[in-house]
């Protein structure tokens, strides 16, 4: 009988054992098939999470928060760049050869910076406010509706209507980016489609208040999009102005969703839910309507003159107008401020160079008002974080972090390593400082040195979305 089971040693010859089975060839781990998405290919090595050995000894910076975080942890001091720039004034700017436009744009620039000691508090307390998109009484309330409520749909709403918000106070910016973007597009185009652009373009209405978007966007809906959809068709372009297609369509629906009806509605289903009405008791939409109307958009909008010329001066410096050697610099001002204005990140960010009375000084300063979430805890004081890093002109930078709260406060001050021998008179004047401001401090720490050079590591809560769901899209 054949030892199907083969529990035993077969006897040579009685049976076909002496023929071995044919393993199938082991895998290489350099052999990998074709990627073939038509087809079911047998498993190889190949990993496309990045998991073999190699990959694995680096850290991975695969998600949009991985990316914020290295360039937070990478990004140009600001504060180092733009003393070097601001300290030196404008003759180092502008060489002496520069356009009209460019030096009257730089000297707007360094005249707004100028101002007395009395005015810094204004000026401080005017950059902070336009820097906060949504204040105010209703925005107030709106945050004590998400802190009480456990209702995701109303947290939603009430989200949803904050965006509708925000793009109607935006419409003017939003408006004349979409003219500016349309405008870019006829020099990427035929001379007989930029003629045509050029017209239909005539028909947008600059001067439409805000919330009143119909007729400029069904003009671009049904005109304008649709006419460079046809071209790109025709013509086969995929260039540049493909590019500017997509940016044109997101501000259009920034600019459609900022329509004054829309906010309205939002505003409307909101009271519709008890944990709203309980905050703003039998407010209608109508009675919001009136309350629209007394609204200083621009201010909602976060206008600020002084931001403008801030603005307009960087503008000129990336264009090359302050010299090309130096466009380099304010191409890293520019990354550096964008990073600091990141949806990731959780604090406010302020940056300005001012001249008082004759001495120059490059501030930029980070706040957390709601330090470990003290504001939402029953019977907890509310604590507000600040770090600051500021440069003045002859004595070098300096870096300060306080805790603030009821009136009372704790700081450390980093000094330049050269001001060692004047650390008593430094304490007398923070001191001198406070009591004028009424403020008591628990505690002032004077150390020479550079200080903390990483932001994460003053502001621990920065890091803390690494605990939950991080992907890159």
């Amino acid at each position: 009988m054949a030892d199907i089971l083969k529990v035993t040693t077969p006897m040579s010859g009685y049976d076909n054992s002496t023929i071995k089975n044919n393993p199938q060839a082991g895998q290489g781990p350099q052999i990998q098939n074709p990627v073939d998405p038509s087809k079911v290919m047998r498993g190889d090595n190949r990993t496309d999470s990045g998991g073999n050995q190699e990959q694995q000894l680096a850290f991975q910076y695969r998600s949009n928060f991985g990316t914020f975080l290295n360039m937070i942890k990478n990004s140009p001091d600001i504060t180092r760049i733009f003393s070097d720039v601001f300290f030196q004034g404008e003759e180092m700017l502008t060489g002496g050869v520069m356009g009209e436009e460019a030096a009257r744009q730089i000297a707007s620039f360094f005249k707004a910076s100028q101002m007395k000691e009395e005015d810094v508090l204004g000026f401080l307390k005017e950059q902070a406010e336009s820097s906060v998109r949504f204040n105010g009484g209703i925005f107030d309330q709106l945050r004590q509706v998400m802190a009480d409520t456990g209702s995701v749909d109303l947290k939603a709403d009430i989200l949803n209507f904050i965006k509708k918000f925000n793009d109607m106070s935006s419409g003017k910016h939003i408006l004349h980016d979409i003219f500016n973007t349309v405008k870019d597009m006829e020099g990427y185009v035929f001379k007989q489609t930029a003629s045509q652009l050029e017209e239909m373009l005539k028909e947008l209405d600059l001067s439409a208040k805000e919330g009143d978007t119909q007729s400029n966007s069904a003009l671009l809906k049904e005109k304008i999009l649709p006419f460079m959809g046809r071209y790109i068709a025709a013509n086969h372009d995929m260039g540049t102005i493909r590019d500017k297609i997509s940016l044109l369509s997101v501000l259009m629906a920034r600019y459609e969703n900022g329509n004054r009806e829309d906010v309205l509605q939002a505003f409307a289903k909101l009271t519709g839910y008890q944990g709203f009405r309980r905050h703003f008791g039998s407010t209608t939409a109508e009675e919001f309507g009136e309350l629209l109307g007394q609204v200083d958009m621009e201010q909602a909008a976060g206008k600020n003159q002084w931001s403008d010329k801030f603005i307009e001066f960087l503008r000129t410096g990336v264009s090359g107008g302050a010299g090309l050697e130096n466009r380099q610099t304010f191409l890293n001002i520019i990354q550096s401020l964008v990073v600091n204005e990141s949806v990731y990140m959780p604090i406010l960010h302020l940056a300005f160079p001012m001249e008082i009375n004759g001495k120059k000084l490059f501030s930029e300063m980070w706040i957390d008002p709601d330090e470990e979430g003290s504001s939402t805890q029953a019977g907890a004081p509310r604590i507000a974080r600040i770090f600051i890093k500021f440069e003045i002109a002859e004595l070098g930078p300096f870096k300060l972090l306080m805790l603030y709260g009821d009136n009372t406060s704790s700081l450390q001050l980093y000094y330049p390593e050269k001001l060692k021998k004047s650390e008593t008179s430094i304490q007398k004047g923070i001191k001198s400082i406070l009591e004028k401001n009424h403020l008591r401090s628990d505690r002032i720490i004077l150390q020479a040195g550079e200080g903390p050079s990483s932001l994460v590591s003053v502001f621990p809560k920065i890091q803390e979305r690494k605990n939950t769901v991080d992907v890159r899209i």
